[in-house]
Parts: structure tokens; C-alpha cells; sequence
């Protein structure tokens, strides 16, 4: 197993994780709790000085949509995860009917496998996949 990046921190030198997490969970047809779990985990990652990467993918696509709005009960949560997103799975964006939305909030379109966001490419860079 590879060990993370050392990086000086307070103590002298912590553990820096390099982790994408990956948001499946679509908030409009399922409970928030894996969702809400997900960007507070980010948000855990990023207070520690993890190299993190936020995507949203499949139905995910949908929840961040959602959350992108103030009025959602998850908005709060995502802010503190937000400067990690990397951005959205394109052919997902689309096929969920949230594409222009995302796209109006300047969000990143991933569409380097095929239309897809690439997993490959998340393992090229040495990055922990982690799946909500």
C-alpha cells in the first residue's frame, strides 16, 4: 500500500491524503444522508489539508443541482465542501435534465471517458476513490 504525501503541517508533518469522492446519491428520489455525508466528508478532508476532488456523477448529477440552491437543506453542508468540486459527470448532467442549470452555475462539465467523468484518470493522479 502507498503511503500519502507528507505534508509539514503544525506538528511537524501529517498525513496528506489525495481522495476523490464520488456523489451517485440523487437527493430528489432518496434520502439526504448519504449526500450530507459525503460533502461533510470533503469538508473533514479539506480542514485536515487533504488534496480532495469533489464529482458528481449518475444521479449525483441531480443533487448538485440541488444543493446549488440556497433554499436546499443540504446548501449549507455543501458550501464548506465546495472548493473541492472538480465538477459533473457531462453525459450524466444531460441525461438527468439538470445540464443547463449546472451550466448557468459555471459549473465543470467531466467528459473525458466517452462523455463520462474518468475513474481512470482519478487512479492516474493516486487518488483513494471514495463512493456515496
Amino acid at each position: 500500500m502507498q503511503e500519502p504525501d507528507v505534508a509539514a503541517g503544525a506538528e511537524g508533518g501529517t498525513k496528506r491524503h489525495k481522495v476523490a469522492v464520488i456523489v451517485y446519491s440523487n437527493v430528489t428520489t432518496e434520502a439526504p444522508s448519504r449526500a450530507y455525508r459525503a460533502v461533510g466528508f470533503v469538508a473533514e478532508l479539506l480542514a485536515h489539508g487533504d488534496d480532495v476532488a469533489l464529482i458528481f456523477d449518475g444521479g449525483g448529477s441531480a443533487t448538485l443541482a440541488a444543493v446549488l440552491s440556497r433554499k436546499h437543506d443540504l446548501h449549507k453542508a455543501y458550501t464548506a465542501a465546495a472548493p473541492a468540486l472538480r465538477g459533473v459527470c457531462g453525459y450524466c448532467a444531460g441525461a438527468y435534465g439538470v445540464a443547463d442549470a449546472l451550466k448557468a452555475a459555471a459549473v465543470p462539465f467531466l467528459v473525458d471517458d466517452r462523455g463520462h467523468a474518468s475513474l481512470r484518470g482519478l487512479l492516474d493522479e493516486g487518488r483513494q476513490i471514495v463512493t456515496f
